[in-house]
């Protein structure tokens, strides 16, 4: 019976292959599983006995994207074909959503074919399943033996409903694809006819979507090769007329292994539990009170049950572990991406991987990476499958998905159907989707970024697990979208300072900005004191704090500036002059003229800009240039003049037309000192430190 999981947005179906005892049942539960993309299936558990013949089940879990934003979760299950096991045939029928007969096309084997299917229309009958509704597909296996039965007399045995009857050679994987195919369309559309939730037309549509997933699933829609070679059996006495145990494809997905965990070298995705068949009935009866047959099927029945709860309990337990080691996984990427955003890499660069694996959690690829921009709209900083982001064109689209999955700290499903203008900005994408999933990157200091999810009508939407898992990844990256923020904001109040200093700014904007970097420098310390805190932040703040304290100074400087007045420290006349040291410029220094009594900050920029005229009037930002200074008890001259004077009669360039001059006068006058101009020299002098 199908289990719908409204909270996971799973619904988990059972496909069981029935038929008679090496008919291929098993040989097409191994081709799908080895076949099928590692990420879509999970671990495929056999129950055998020590000839390697089935004797319970083997189960074979796949993962395909449903409808309605639900995942289905296929588990197929090959019973066991022989005579002895007909307890646990009977048993795995139990809940089964549909079915997959697999019949032996051998001339001999035809009274093992009908036995088959008449014993599991019983079975269904006794779980009070209605055989004639069940969703059947019959696959006529081994039509390469010399000897088979024409399709006409098989379905004339087997095929009374007229449902899909496919030849197949499953050993070279021939029909085992296309028998899948029409199984899980049959079953989609019995799941869409019994659920309202799954809203799937009669007919070709559910068939065009197993086509499709099958696609996904194993790259192709039919498969051919050759057989690899038997694997030695046990010596055995060979059934007459009856052809050896299939071998299993080649390449193999990993060997496969008992219970007790994966063999060195290598985690392997199928395991094998082999053990020894009950005892027959004549040493059963032996040993009990009761008649054999009796004894033996109280066995069977009881090993089966014990068996099938332990399968069940081992796949719970594995997709469990393989959870948590993705999880771990995608908290490294996340980690690894505030690293490279921490070393310089362009955001576009290190958010990518990121959001590949957000995507991945996510169950979707089609997927894009908002950042703010101050003042201006939000732009996207990395793409998943779009050539662009459809919603960032319409700026009433992109207020509707703020609004709903930007605020909080949570990951938000917003629908189009909960805002007109979302709706149509998602219908002109491509592919068209019908719900975006909003991941917030959230800090004290606000929204940093937002990571946008889109689904189409048929995609899988996350389940709450998925969710909780999404809302972790920002905890790893935010932080360091703030500080990349930060930094952007120290290198835009460095271009803003000399704006500011010609009157470009205002002094309400200053202090705005001074107290803002106060506030995330304060922010930040409070971050790094936690005793949780990543090693790789507290390295990155050490790193950072030095830009923070300058980028503050400057503040504190401009703002000053901006009031007419200067904040005075004793700077040494070597730091002042260590930026304008270049191979091209010589100095000639006044041992007395050691520190001056004045603001750092605004001469730095008064003897940027004295050179920068300088090199302009010359004709060239490469002439050379000297320094010179000269000192008394009051007074500290520092002259900046051209190594090689200008030719006579020749006019300054000036190419800023006169700006830089005229900060530079107005922070000498601001110190109380004096500026001084000549055509090929410029000076200041300032009071002494």
């Amino acid at each position: 019976m199908v289990e719908l999981n409204h909270r996971d947005r799973t619904i988990k179906v059972k496909m069981v292959y029935y038929g008679p005892a090496l008919g291929g049942k098993t040989t097409n539960l191994q081709i799908l599983h080895q076949r099928a993309e590692p990420s879509r299936r999970g671990e495929m558990i056999s129950v055998n006995s020590a000839q390697d013949r089935t004797i319970l089940f083997d189960l074979l879990p796949l993962k395909t994207p449903g409808f309605r934003g639900f995942d289905i979760r296929l588990q197929i299950l090959a019973v066991p074909g022989q005579a002895m096991y007909a307890a646990t045939r009977r048993l795995v029928l139990k809940g089964a959503d549909s079915l997959v007969f697999v019949a032996n096309s051998a001339l001999d084997r035809w009274e093992e074919n009908l036995q088959s299917f008449r014993e599991m229309t019983q079975n269904l009958i006794s779980h009070h399943l209605e055989p004639s509704q069940m969703p059947l597909v019959l696959q006529y296996n081994k039509r390469d033996l010399p000897q088979v039965l024409e399709v006409e007399a098989l379905d004339r045995g087997l095929n009374a409903r007229k449902t899909d009857a496919l030849p197949a050679v499953a050993i070279r994987g021939e029909g085992v694809l296309e028998t899948f195919i029409a199984a899980l369309a049959l079953t989609v559309q019995d799941l869409a006819n019994r659920y309202a939730i799954l809203d799937v037309k009669e007919g070709l549509p559910a068939r065009q979507w197993a086509e499709r997933t099958v696609r996904e699933l194993f790259g192709t829609t039919a498969l051919s090769f050759e057989p690899s070679p038997p694997s030695p059996r046990p010596a055995s006495t060979p059934t007459p007329g009856r052809r050896p145990g299939p071998a299993v494809p080649a390449p193999p997905a990993s060997p496969p292994q008992s219970i007790g965990g994966p063999a060195a070298g290598g985690r392997s995705t199928h395991t094998v539990v082999r053990v020894a068949p009950p005892a027959p009935p004549e040493e059963a009866g032996r040993t009990a009170g009761t008649t054999p047959e009796k004894r033996a099927g109280e066995l069977a029945e009881t090993y089966a049950e014990a068996s099938a709860q332990l399968g069940a309990a081992m796949a719970e337990i594995r997709d469990e572990r393989d959870r948590l080691r993705r999880s771990h996984q995608d908290l490294r990427e996340a980690m690894e991406g505030a690293r490279q955003i921490l070393l310089g890499t362009p955001l576009e660069t290190a958010l990518e991987p990121v959001l590949a694996c957000m995507a991945r959690i996510a169950e979707t690829t089609h997927a894009a990476f908002w950042v703010p921009q101050p003042g201006q709209p939000l732009r996207c900083a990395a793409l998943l499958g779009l050539s662009a982001d459809p919603i960032l064109s319409s700026p009433a689209a992109v207020r509707a998905v703020i609004e709903q999955a930007g605020r909080g700290a949570q990951p938000k499903l917003v629908f189009a159907s909960d805002n007109p203008d979302l709706g149509r900005a998602l219908q002109a994408g491509d592919p068209p989707f019908v719900a975006v999933l909003g991941v917030p990157f959230r800090t004290p200091g606000g929204l940093q970024g937002l990571a946008v999810f889109h689904y189409g009508p048929d995609t899988a939407r996350p389940g709450a697990g998925a969710l909780e898992h999404l809302a972790e990844i920002p905890r790893a990256l935010s932080a360091a979208l703030e500080l990349v923020a930060t930094l952007q904001t120290v290198k835009a109040a460095e271009r803003a300072l000399e704006l500011a200093l010609a009157g470009s700014a205002s002094i309400q904007g200053l202090e705005d900005l001074v107290r803002s970097v106060e506030e995330l420098r304060d922010r930040l310390g409070e971050i790094r004191n936690k005793p949780d805190a990543p090693p790789w932040f507290v390295e990155q703040f050490t790193r950072l704090a030095p830009a923070l304290r300058s980028a503050l100074g400057d503040g504190r400087s401009l703002l000053a500036f901006s009031r007419g007045e200067i904040q005075r420290d004793s700077v040494f006349i070597e730091d002042l002059l260590a930026e304008l040291h270049t191979p091209d410029v010589v100095s000639e220094l006044d041992p007395r003229a050691e520190t001056v009594s004045a603001d750092s900050t605004l001469l730095r920029v008064a003897l940027r800009a004295m050179a920068d005229e300088l090199r302009a009037r010359a004709g060239g930002n490469t002439a050379a240039l000297a320094i010179h200074t000269r000192a008394d008890a009051e007074r500290v001259r520092v002259s900046l003049r051209l190594q090689d004077p200008l030719p006579e009669g020749q006019q300054a360039q000036v190419t800023n037309a006169g700006l830089g001059l005229g900060l530079a006068r107005r922070i000498a006058e601001l110190h109380g000192g004096a500026f001084d101009e000549a055509p090929a020299e410029l000076a200041v002098t300032l009071p002494a430190g």
